[in-house]
C-alpha cells in the first residue's frame, strides 16, 4: 500500500510541539547542515556540522525494549525503529522512542531556463496494531533562524502507516542560482503494557526514508555540507548499524513467540 502526500512547502500549518527537540544537541543560530540521531534510554549523536549520526539503545535498557536511528546526508536516507516486549514483573510499561533527522542548505545551479524540480521522500515500514507509532517530516524552503524552535510550524509531522508513504512537491528553480534549506525527519515509538499476554509492539522503519529528486537538464546542485546526495550506497558502518537493529528487533519478536 502506498500513501501519497503532496503539500505546499510555503503553506505549513502548526501542530503540537515536538518533544524530541529537547534531545537535540546545541544548534547554530541559523541551521546550515547537520545530522542527528537519538534513542530514549539510549545514545545520541550528531548535530550541526555532522555528516552522519547513529544512535542505539544502551545495553542496560535493552532487555525489554530496543531502538535505533541513523541519518546519512551522503545518500539522503534516514532509518529508525523501535520495539518493546511486555515485562509483567516490572509492573510498568516498557518501550522507547527513536528519531533520525538531517538538514542541509542546497543551491540549485540553473544554466538554461526556468525549471521544475520534483522532490520527495519515500518511507517504507511496518507497525504492529496498538501501541506503536511512526511519523515523518519533510521541508524544502528558506532557512529560518528559529526553524528548530518552531519545527511544527515549518514542517508538521505526518503520521505513517504500514507500507509506503511518499511526501513530496515541486520546486520552481529560476535561471541562475537558487538556495533552499532541506530538512527530513523520521520518528518511531513502541510501548508494551505490563500484563501477561500483552502483545509486543514494533515500529520498524529501519528499511529507510529515501530522499529523491528529478533534476532537469542544465540543473546541477551543490550543498553546504558538500555531501548531500553524493553517495550511491551507505558506508560499511551504516550496514553494520542496520544489521544490529534488525537483529535486535528479531530478538524481540522471538521473545514474543516464546511467550505464546
Amino acid at each position: 500500500m502506498t500513501t501519497n502526500h503532496k503539500t505546499s512547502f510555503t503553506l505549513l500549518l502548526a501542530v503540537a510541539a515536538s518533544a524530541w527537540l529537547a534531545l537535540s544537541p546545541a544548534r547554530a543560530a541559523t541551521p546550515n547542515y547537520g545530522a542527528y540521531a537519538g534513542v530514549y534510554g539510549g545514545s545520541r549523536s550528531g548535530g550541526e556540522g555532522s555528516f552522519s549520526a547513529m544512535a542505539n539503545t544502551l545495553p542496560t535498557h535493552g532487555k525489554y525494549s530496543y531502538g535505533w536511528g541513523q541519518a546519512l546526508l551522503g545518500d539522503g536516507t534516514l532509518h529508525a525503529a523501535s520495539g518493546a516486549t511486555p515485562c509483567p514483573s516490572c509492573h510498568a510499561k516498557t518501550g522507547t522512542n527513536s528519531v533520525a533527522r538531517y538538514w542541509d542548505t542546497v543551491t540549485f545551479h540553473n544554466g538554461k531556463n526556468l525549471s521544475l524540480v520534483e522532490l520527495s521522500v519515500s518511507i517504507d515500514g511496518t507497525l504492529t496494531p496498538g501501541n506503536s507509532q511512526a511519523s515523518a517530516r519533510f521541508y524544502v524552503g528558506h532557512a529560518h533562524a528559529d526553524f528548530f524552535d518552531h519545527l511544527d510550524a515549518y514542517a508538521p509531522a505526518v503520521a505513517l502507516a504500514s507500507g509506503t508513504t511518499v511526501l513530496g512537491d515541486e520546486l520552481f528553480v529560476p535561471l541562475g542560482d537558487a538556495t533552499y534549506f532541506v530538512f527530513a525527519e523520521l520518528t518511531t515509538s513502541a510501548v508494551a503494557l505490563p500484563y501477561a499476554g500483552s502483545p509486543n509492539a514494533s515500529a520498524d522503519f529501519g528499511n529507510t526514508l529515501h530522499f529523491r529528486w528529478t533534476l532537469p537538464d542544465g540543473v546541477t546542485t551543490s550543498s553546504a555540507s558538500g555531501q548531500f546526495m553524493t553517495a550511491a550506497v551507505p558506508e560499511p558502518s551504516s550496514w553494520m548499524m542496520a544489521g544490529a537493529g534488525l537483529l535486535a528487533l528479531g530478538w524481540l519478536q522471538r521473545r514474543r513467540g516464546l511467550r505464546r
